[in-house]
């Protein structure tokens, strides 16, 4: 699982404020996090290897940029928009001799997705400028390109960075479903103006990859934190 570890800030321009009972607002949306994922293996992949494979990766940061718009009625609302989200993994194999001896490769796998999110959410008001806010909801993400770049070393020496090409065998699903859970906190800063902060978890419901009972898969997940 992930460590929950991401970054995100609202900034908010706040419309049709009616006696605070309704409020309608578009948002600049920047979230740095960390990416994480679930491997998973299909049939004819041994658990021997997927144990293997789970040992040599890890999670990278990634960021997140979105333009929202935010609907609410007293306590409750719903926040939809276009986000554009980087996320991966990054793969560490030491080789047969170990770390530091002969060669050692660094995979790093960059995912990029355009996303809409449908997510609900629900306000208690702690003073007039001030509220708290719990978000359940769902997001589509379209698949835009997955890139790995790999580093090698020999002997602990760098020998450069290149881009590998894409493989054939891997198909990427184009549209793939997460699940969102959040709480967070915004701040009036005027009668136009709000800030929010809202530490955030998303899984995928999916792996990245179309199934295929030959390749192991990877649901991402990320979170974010202030």
């Amino acid at each position: 699982m992930p460590r929950l570890n991401v970054v995100l800030f609202f900034i908010l321009l706040t419309t049709g404020l009616e006696a605070q009972l309704y409020e309608k607002s578009f948002a600049l949306e920047v979230a740095p996090h960390l990416g994480g994922r679930r491997i998973s293996g299909g049939a004819l992949v041994e658990f021997t290897e997927l144990e293997r494979q789970e040992e040599l990766e890890d999670g990278i940061g990634g960021l997140g940029l979105g333009l929202l718009f935010e609907s609410r009625a007293d306590k409750a609302g719903f926040t939809t928009g276009l986000r554009y989200l980087d996320t991966g993994y990054e793969l560490v194999d030491p080789g047969e001799d170990g770390p530091v001896l002969g060669f050692d490769l660094t995979d790093q796998v960059k995912a990029k997705y355009l996303s809409i999110p449908m997510e609900l959410n629900f306000h208690q008001s702690i003073t007039d400028k001030d509220r708290a806010f719990f978000m359940l909801g769902i997001a589509a993400h379209v698949h835009l390109n997955t890139t790995t770049e790999r580093t090698t070393t020999f002997d602990g020496e760098d020998r450069g960075t290149e881009t590998l090409p894409d493989d054939p065998e891997l198909v990427y699903r184009p549209v793939n479903i997460s699940l969102n859970t959040g709480i967070g906190y915004d701040r009036k800063l005027g009668n136009n103006w709000a800030v929010k902060i809202q530490p955030f978890f998303q899984f995928f419901l999916r792996g990245n990859l179309q199934a295929d009972d030959r390749q192991l898969n990877r649901n991402y997940c990320s979170s974010v934190s202030l």
